[in-house]
């Protein structure tokens, strides 16, 4: 082994280790994905979105289109993706996730890929209907394990499952490992949410968008549906 590659796996390790004990640990959390990033099942996870012929396209064009302020959100119609995604903002504090760190001569699909990632993170959290807690979060990285191979959000996941048999199901939310278990058919269920254009229709209805992704069934029988605003 690498040596360069043994000391990443030693540094992931201590992160895994603290998350296990604090999952809202968000230094170790960026540090944990920032490192999986550039190992071999990185790699092998960016091919496999190359390839996929519903990605492809976006990644080609690098595709970004534009994002109102949360002011203009609003002011659109409250069924509309838009002002759902400006709604769970305000909610989760108003507090974009840093661009990931990448490293350094990694090329321009790479660097799309993370960044678009990392920019529509909220925004999969409203279409999916998992509110900014630690079992949404879960939720989240059980999606993309599913959709992206991302060995990130497995290792996070991993760390939420091991907090839970440490601490037990949180008496206060939804227990992480039913989080979990939604999360993993979501991602198995839905059309690929990376493919998905969404700048264009920030009016269209977000039952439409859950509609046209598959799994409008789903989300209405969430763990979360108590927690999150009806769309």
């Amino acid at each position: 082994m690498r040596s360069s590659l043994r000391r990443q796996l030693l540094h992931l390790a201590t992160d895994l280790s603290a998350l296990a004990a604090h999952p809202d640990d968000l230094g170790h959390g960026f540090d944990l994905l920032t490192r999986s990033y550039a190992t071999p099942v990185a790699e092998a996870a960016r091919a496999a979105l190359r390839r996929n012929p519903a990605i492809a396209p976006l990644i080609r064009e690098r595709y970004w289109g534009r994002w109102p302020s949360q002011a203009e959100l609003l002011g659109l119609p409250e069924e509309s993706l838009g002002h759902a995604y400006a709604s769970w903002f305000a909610g989760a504090g108003s507090q974009p996730l840093p661009d990931p760190l990448l490293q350094a001569g990694s090329d321009g699909d790479d660097t799309w890929l993370h960044q678009r990632v990392r920019h529509t993170h909220d925004l999969w959290h409203v279409v999916c209907g998992c509110p900014p807690t630690a079992a949404g979060e879960a939720a989240m990285s059980a999606v993309n394990v599913m959709q992206l191979r991302w060995p990130g959000s497995a290792m996070l996941l991993g760390a939420d499952l091991l907090n839970r048999c440490l601490e037990g199901p949180a008496a206060s939310e939804v227990d992480v490992g039913q989080a979990t278990a939604y999360g993993l058919e979501l991602g198995r269920v839905s059309a690929p949410l990376l493919a998905q254009r969404w700048e264009q229709g920030w009016d269209r209805p977000l039952a439409e968008w859950r509609e046209q992704l598959g799994i409008t069934g789903l989300v209405v029988n969430s763990p979360f549906k108590a927690e999150t605003p009806r769309g």
